[in-house]
C-alpha cells in the first residue's frame, strides 16, 4: 500500500477536518517511505511500542493519543516526548494519530463502547454532547459496575463509582476517555447513569448533587478498545480496495498505571 492510500483510508475512517483547529489528528511524523506495508496500532507510543515497532520492522505506527499534541519547540532526547520522537525517527517509523476524529466517527471509540456495553436505541453524540442508549436491561448502581467491568475486560474493582440514588438505571450517557464536562448534558438528556474516565473531584460531587450514578472506568479503561476497533476496520477497507496491508495491534503495555 502506498503512504497516500493509506492516508486516504484514515480519511474515510476518521476524517480529520472538523477537528484541525482543536486537535493534532493526522500525521505525526513522516519517515518519507512512498510504502507501508506494515502498521503497528497502539493507544498511545511509549518506548515499549516502539521497541515492538522496530523488532516487527512496521512502516508506520498508528495510535489513538497524539505523540505531538501542542508544538514543540525543542526536541530533547532526554524529555518527553522528545525521545519517543528521535526514536522513531532514527528507525524510519511514521506516525499517524485519529483522535477527535476516531472518538466521533460513525465507527469510532464512542460507538463501539455502547456497542460492548450493549445500549439499545443508541443516540450518536458530537463534540458537543455525549452519546446516548438503553442499558440492555435496568440495573442498579452495583450491578452496572460489575457488567462495565465485564464489557470492558477490566480487573474487579478497578473502576470508580459516583452512587446518584436512583435504584433502578436504565438510560445510559458516555464519552471514552475524559468526559467528566459532558456530565451537564447527561441530565439534560434524561440520563439515569454517564459512563467515561477520569472523573475530577468537583465533577464527582457535582454528580452525586445532582443523582446522577457515574462510571469512572479510567481513561484507559474505556480507550483500550481502540486497537480492536480501528485495526478491524483499515483490515476491512484496504481489502475492499484491493490493496494489501499487515495491521498488527502491539503487544506492548500502554496503562502507565500499576494495578
Amino acid at each position: 500500500m502506498k503512504y497516500k492510500e493509506f492516508i486516504e483510508i484514515m480519511e474515510e475512517i476518521a476524517p480529520t477536518g472538523a477537528y484541525k483547529d482543536i486537535d493534532n489528528s493526522g500525521p505525526q511524523i513522516i519517515s518519507g517511505a512512498e510504502d507501508v506495508n506494515s502498521v503497528l496500532v497502539c493507544l498511545e507510543i511509549n518506548m515499549d511500542v516502539l521497541a515492538e515497532a522496530k523488532e516487527k520492522g512496521v512502516d508506520l505506527i498508528l495510535t489513538h493519543h497524539p505523540l505531538i499534541f501542542t508544538p514543540e519547540s525543542c526536541i530533547d532526547y532526554d524529555d518527553y516526548p522528545g525521545r519517543y520522537i528521535h526514536e522513531a525517527i532514527r528507525n524510519k517509523i511514521s506516525v499517524y494519530s485519529a483522535h477527535l476524529s476516531f472518538d466521533f466517527a460513525p465507527k469510532g471509540n464512542n460507538t463501539y463502547l455502547a456497542v460492548l456495553l450493549g445500549l439499545q436505541d443508541v443516540e450518536m453524540g458530537s463534540i458537543d454532547t455525549p452519546w446516548t442508549g438503553m442499558l440492555p436491561e435496568p440495573m442498579t448502581a452495583d450491578q452496572l459496575c460489575r457488567h462495565v467491568e465485564k464489557c470492558l475486560t477490566l480487573p474487579e474493582h478497578y473502576i470508580r463509582c459516583v452512587d446518584g440514588g436512583k435504584d433502578q438505571l436504565r438510560k445510559a450517557g458516555l464519552c471514552t476517555g475524559a468526559g467528566g464536562g459532558y456530565l451537564h448534558e447527561a441530565l439534560e438528556a434524561g440520563c439515569d447513569l454517564f459512563i467515561t474516565g477520569d472523573l475530577k473531584l468537583h465533577e464527582a460531587q457535582y454528580a452525586k448533587a445532582s443523582g446522577l450514578t457515574v462510571i469512572d472506568a479510567g481513561h484507559y479503561g474505556t480507550e483500550k478498545i481502540f486497537t480492536e476497533n480501528i485495526a478491524r476496520q483499515i483490515k476491512a477497507k484496504a481489502s475492499g480496495k484491493g490493496l494489501d496491508i499487515d495491521v498488527i495491534m502491539a503487544e506492548a503495555n500502554t496503562n502507565p498505571y500499576t494495578l
